[in-house]
């Protein structure tokens, strides 16, 4: 078969794509309409998990997964825009372009949504309750660094709801306009610097290191000055007309950070789910054991707890509880009625699919 008789063949195979991606958005426009008729939420990380799943078990190749997983992840951006109707939805996060928080955003959302640069996490959470933002993603956790003490605090004072998670290697690259021998400063935020100190310290140990807001901030400033350079996401380097040098810096190639989707409400159970609350005790002897008590008693997994100031009076302290179940499974209403016995009040921020979505 010529050049020419296989490019008729993809013209036509095109046609049917085309088609069944118009007749797909119909049903999409429909299942929109239905969705606010029963106030439900456009992101729905239960669903598309079952999505992606499909898409992979009856995948025969020649695409692998991940291309074909790349390609739907479109596809369902695409669906959100249909069933959120006229309006482009709105995704704050902790900006500027060109930070994790936004790499992940894009991950989970697309390219079909309107993204909107937070100058802090505090922001990130306000436009959510306040609704100028649909959804916001923000970091909560580092595998090397621990807790994201910032995001957390948040959630003693807002009301805004965990609704998904993105899980999301985090993988630093030397980015510059001059060579590794060149180089005489590096710009980075700390929390880089720190997950990156093998490194640094093996190769460039006399360069000064300056800490700037963000990774993307830091591009910004070395594109701007001779000798120096960035740590970021790889992505960055193209969007500030930087080099890329060295790749992978960091001291461990398993360095991931955990963000929240942040809405208004939490999805209904799945099959694999997480909750989180906050929990403020009482101040007495014991106060901590009988609010992990229950969780062992109705065999549910913790799989996080950290302690966190209440603001409210001084060593005055609230937990932070991350464990595996959804709200509405029967044993965790159990322990959380036995919590809310031996505590002032305990808060519930989102249940959600673990690592929910693609």
């Amino acid at each position: 078969m010529s050049i020419d008789d296989l490019r008729i063949k993809i013209d036509s195979v095109d046609a049917e794509i085309t088609n069944l991606l118009n007749e797909r958005a119909k049903v999409v426009k429909e299942i929109g309409e239905e969705k606010k008729k029963l106030n439900k939420e456009i992101y729905d990380p239960d669903r598309e998990n079952l999505v992606f799943q499909k898409i992979i078990d009856q995948n025969k190749g020649p695409l692998s997964n991940e291309l074909l997983s790349d390609i739907y992840r479109e596809i369902v951006a695409c669906s959100r825009k249909f069933e959120h109707g006229e309006d482009d939805l709105k995704i704050s996060f902790l900006g500027p372009v060109g930070t994790y928080s936004y790499f992940a955003a894009r991950q989970r959302f697309g390219s079909t949504v309107k993204y909107v640069a937070a100058r802090g996490i505090d922001d990130v959470f306000k436009e959510v309750s306040s609704c100028r933002a649909d959804y916001g993603i923000t970091p909560v956790e580092n595998s090397m660094e621990g807790g994201i003490r910032e995001t957390l605090n948040m959630f003693v004072e807002s009301n805004v709801k965990v609704c998904g998670e993105i899980v999301f290697p985090v993988h630093h690259n030397l980015m510059a306009r001059s060579s590794k021998t060149e180089i005489k400063r590096i710009f980075s935020k700390p929390q880089a610097f720190a997950q990156c100190r093998d490194w640094l310290g093996r190769n460039l140990k006399d360069v000064e290191l300056v800490d700037m807001p963000s990774t993307a901030e830091a591009a910004s400033v070395a594109k701007e000055q001779e000798n120096c350079a960035a740590i970021a996401h790889a992505d960055v380097a193209d969007l500030y007309g930087l080099e890329i040098i060295f790749n992978n810096i960091e001291n461990n190639p398993n360095n991931i950070t955990r963000f929240f989707v942040l809405g208004h409400n939490y999805p209904s159970p799945s099959k694999n789910d997480k909750t989180v609350a906050m929990c403020y005790a009482r101040n007495k002897v014991g106060a901590l054991y009988d609010i992990l008590r229950p969780f062992k008693d109705f065999n549910i997994n913790l799989t996080n707890i950290e302690p966190l100031p209440t603001r409210k009076k001084v060593w005055d302290y609230g937990f932070y509880l991350d464990f595996q179940g959804h709200i509405e499974d029967v044993n965790v209403k159990k322990a959380i009625n036995e919590v809310s016995k031996n505590c002032l009040e305990i808060k519930i921020l989102g249940s959600f699919p673990e690592n929910g979505g693609s």
